[in-house]
């Protein structure tokens, strides 16, 4: 039976939810992506104060002591996370900072190496005049490593001694033990340095030929 205070049915009726519009399948995307943006920018800003620490540190061991950067690779990959800027991870600014600390760690034992004396050039090395004619000759060979040793172009450091080379260009004077490795690896360029310096530096003094190379 019929309930007379009840509306007739209309077959056409629609819930409401039936009638009110959909998202589209990008509208839904977009709705989605909205948190997932908000979550990466704030966590962008928390992560800055290290990402930029560590991006100064690189830039800055990479301009001034690239040298110690001993592989291309290394260099190379350095660079790949610098390029990104803003967009660098924290995950990929801790690998940059571990790349840099390498590089700082081979200047520590390139110090600590010059500490002990090379005992073949001590006695030279005792003469301040030699001193002062090998900080010269470190500064010439340091003028001709444009490359930091990455090409064979005989000009410069060597591989062996560019590191050396270098750090010891750091230093505005030269102990003993110091000017006794500046003596070693400049044996080895005897031929790149001018003539009047290298006969400051090794007239005679014993070739040593057989413990430089």
């Amino acid at each position: 039976m019929t309930d007379p205070t009840c509306p007739p049915l209309d077959d056409d009726w629609l819930p409401p939810c039936v009638l009110e519009p959909h998202p589209t399948p990008k509208e839904i995307d977009a709705a989605q992506a909205t948190p997932r943006a908000r979550r990466a920018e704030e966590d962008r800003r928390r992560n800055a104060p290290v990402v930029n620490a560590a991006r100064a540190e690189a830039e800055e061991s990479l301009r001034t002591q690239r040298w110690a950067w001993t592989l291309r690779a290394n260099v190379e990959r350095a660079e790949a996370y610098l390029a990104r800027g803003e967009d660098l991870s924290l995950d990929g600014a801790k690998r940059l900072r571990e790349l840099t600390k390498a590089a700082n760690r081979v200047v520590t034992r390139a110090l600590q190496a010059a500490t002990v004396p090379f005992e073949p050039e001590v006695a030279r090395a005792s003469d301040l005049a030699v001193r002062t004619a090998a900080r010269e000759g470190v500064a010439h060979m340091t003028r001709l490593d444009s490359d930091w040793s990455h090409d064979r172009n005989r000009e410069g450091w060597g591989q062996a001694t560019t590191v050396m080379g270098h750090v010891l260009d750091t230093l505005e004077t030269f102990s003993v033990s110091q000017a006794s490795h500046a003596l070693r690896i400049l044996r080895v360029h005897r031929r790149q340095l001018p003539a009047p310096l290298a006969a400051r530096l090794f007239d005679g003094a014993p070739e040593l030929a057989e413990l430089v190379l």
